[in-house]
């Protein structure tokens, strides 16, 4: 007679950690489409309000800006204009102001980590993840 394996069998707790995987890697799916919606900025003049761009490839944009920004203002330089371009548009702007800009996409940014990492903390993690209530 032979014997039957079960050591392949698929328990509950299988299915629980399968299903709490598939949560986690929505989770962070979820974060990473909120954290690439991009901001608007209002530079309080006439260049208006921009839309700034966070997507991944926006981010390597932006280390140019602030690698730019960081050393003029190491210089003491105040004068000399930046150009980016958002998407609004191009838009200059002085080294000082980029920085405001990094606070403001702090402020975005930083909630969503935030809420991403109390989802994942939780024990039963919600169905319904992705809904605003969780990610503000």
């Amino acid at each position: 007679m032979s014997k039957i394996d079960f050591s392949q069998a698929v328990t509950a707790e299988h299915k629980a950690e399968r299903a709490r995987d598939i949560a986690l890697a929505g989770i962070v799916a979820e974060r990473t489409r909120r954290l690439a919606a991009g901001f608007d900025y209002d530079f309080g003049s006439a260049r208006g309000i921009h839309r700034i761009g966070t997507t991944d490839v926006d981010q390597i944009g932006w280390s140019e800006v602030t690698t730019l920004s960081n050393a003029l203002i190491a210089l003491g330089d105040t004068t000399t204009k930046i150009t980016a371009v958002t998407d609004t548009g191009p838009v200059e702007m002085y080294a000082i102001e980029w920085q405001a800009i990094l606070v403001a996409a702090g402020q975005f940014r930083q909630p969503i980590w935030k809420a991403s990492f109390m989802l994942q903390a939780m024990e039963t993690i919600p169905a319904d993840f992705t809904a605003d209530q969780y990610w503000q």
